[in-house]
């Protein structure tokens, strides 16, 4: 047994998370549009697709409604798509059980850290909204009408919510059995680390310094040859908790942890984000409320 399966409340964490994991927040049909990769830039097929989607505990799972294979139940799924089927029916489970028999890799999207927000009407479309899982990305989705877009955006707020819960569940569990003396020592305000900010997908070396004054939470570069440049400063820090490493025996080893708060941060580190209609480039914000995470 490893040290960390000898703690008992950081061994019940575990339970918790695998419950999270297979948990069902919300199921149905969505329409989906791929606008903007991790990087900012545009994906290159844009159109709008037809999804099978299931959310269950942080993640996304889509079963396409265009795979060919899927042809002899092209009616069964036009039925669910319009709506004439209703949600949980006898009829409904049974195409679902179709699909998924037949779409054996269906595609997936982590929401841990994403955020989502209401659109409404785009375009010719109603009940749009949109999703940022990674770095610069977007995608367009769209429910079958308002409401069930206002149940969506709920789930996947819910779900991040619950999956932060659970980290700082475990967070207090380990501080609790392995470092009781933690919060109360004398501890070092300067700390290299390496840091991704939300809305990229690089890792950058940085000295993190706290402070108890307006800016609670500094970033600057580590290069020690020249005066030190502020790259992020968080003002107003509303979380901060280690990252579960999805294995009791990796907990020993895990070095991952998350603060969230309103940071400013230097926009050479912020992806450029190009114009999805080619129009030109958009600068990306300064100001946001940004999840940082410290290696």
């Amino acid at each position: 047994m490893s040290s960390a399966a000898a703690l008992a409340s950081v061994a019940g964490t575990t339970a918790c998370f695998d419950t999270f994991r297979q948990k069902l927040y919300i199921r149905g049909v969505l329409g989906k549009k791929n606008d903007r990769a991790a990087d900012g830039q545009p994906y290159s097929m844009r159109k709008w697709t037809r999804w099978y989607v299931e959310l269950r505990g942080p993640v996304l799972v889509f079963w396409n409604l265009l795979d060919t294979q899927l042809s002899a139940y092209l009616e069964d799924i036009t039925a669910i798509v319009d709506g004439r089927v209703r949600l949980g029916s006898p009829e409904f489970e049974r195409t679902v059980g179709h699909i998924k028999n037949i779409v054996l890799k269906p595609n997936f999207i982590n929401i841990t850290d994403a955020a989502c927000s209401i659109v409404g009407k785009l375009k010719k479309r109603d009940s749009v909204w949109t999703l940022h899982s990674s770095g610069a990305n977007r995608f367009f989705m769209q429910a079958v009408d308002d409401r069930a877009m206002n149940e969506w955006v709920r789930a996947l707020r819910l779900a991040c919510f619950e999956a932060a819960k659970l980290y700082e569940y475990y967070t207090a569990a380990v501080l609790a059995e392995r470092y009781p003396a933690t919060l109360l020592a004398q501890r070092p305000t300067k700390y290299h680390v390496q840091v991704r900010f939300a809305g990229t997908n690089d890792w950058v070396p940085c000295l993190m310094e706290l402070a108890s004054g307006p800016t609670q939470i500094s970033f600057c570069s580590e290069d020690a040859t020249s005066p030190r440049v502020l790259l992020a400063a968080i003002k107003t820090a509303r979380a901060a908790y280690c990252i579960y490493p999805d294995s009791l025996d990796l907990v020993d080893t895990a070095v991952i942890a998350k603060l969230e708060g309103d940071c400013e941060i230097d926009p050479s580190l912020l992806p450029r984000l190009e114009d999805a209609d080619g129009d030109g480039e958009t600068p990306a914000v300064t100001s946001r409320t940004h999840g940082a995470y410290a290696l």
